[in-house]
């Protein structure tokens, strides 16, 4: 009997990579955070690179055999045993098979939230992310021309994580990199953007120390999205 790529087994959540991205809408808001308060985002392997962050939220049209889905969350710059990249802390997403598929392939820390992405024939977007009833993310954009300096986001370096079902330890403890492929830049509009940001212990974006806004943009994009490269195998031994 061939091994399924995910479960359940008579009917996967998911199916084997590649996901090629069409289509994709993304409103990225890059701030300037105080940098006590970014580095509490992280986790310990991970060495915080400057103080700017990206809180976005992307409406992703046609992913692939994932379909259709939103998505939001936080990104910061890190540097891991010499690697210069970024790591998203918090990911929401509408759909269970997204979820999944980032979870337990390359370690994106997902939640199921309602996202919204809205926007008018002018460019501007209204994007907003809610969890069990707290708003985490508000954010308008307006377009306009502003020139600024973002960080270097990619490649995403992210811990994948699994807990042993026995309750001795974990399966998983691994530093995994991923690289988008076949990137193409369709459009991308600047302007300006309002941002609020809640939360509580679960999801605690307020919590990130935002200073002010250094920049805002509107990308549209196609790229593939395929297996990542694992950097180090941390788990305890057994």
């Amino acid at each position: 009997m061939p091994w399924p790529y995910s479960t359940p087994h008579v009917a996967p959540l998911y199916p084997e990579l590649p996901y090629p991205y069409r289509g994709i809408r993304k409103l990225s808001v890059y701030c300037r955070c105080d940098r006590a308060s970014l580095a509490a985002f992280l986790p310990p392997e991970f060495e915080l690179l400057g103080d700017v962050c990206e809180v976005f939220v992307m409406q992703a049209p046609d992913a692939g055999a994932l379909g259709s889905y939103d998505e939001a969350g936080l990104v910061i710059p890190v540097r891991y045993d010499g690697t210069d990249g970024a790591h998203v802390s918090l990911e929401y997403v509408t759909t269970d098979d997204a979820l999944c598929a980032g979870r337990e392939i390359w370690g994106y820390p997902k939640k199921l939230a309602a996202v919204t992405f809205d926007e008018g024939q002018d460019r501007s977007v209204r994007g907003h992310v809610s969890r069990r009833g707290q708003t985490l993310i508000d954010v308008q954009f307006t377009p306009a021309d502003r020139q600024f300096d973002k960080p270097l986001m990619q490649p995403r370096l992210q811990v994948k994580l699994f807990a042993r079902a026995d309750g001795q330890g974990l399966d998983y403890y691994q530093i995994v990199r991923n690289d988008l492929q076949d990137l193409t830049l369709c459009a991308r509009f600047t302007g300006d953007a309002e941002l609020q940001l809640g939360g509580n212990a679960d999801d605690p974006l307020h919590r990130l120390g935002v200073r002010h806004i250094v920049g805002a943009e509107l990308v549209v994009s196609d790229f593939l999205l395929t297996h990542g490269r694992i950097l180090a195998d941390l788990a305890p031994q057994r």
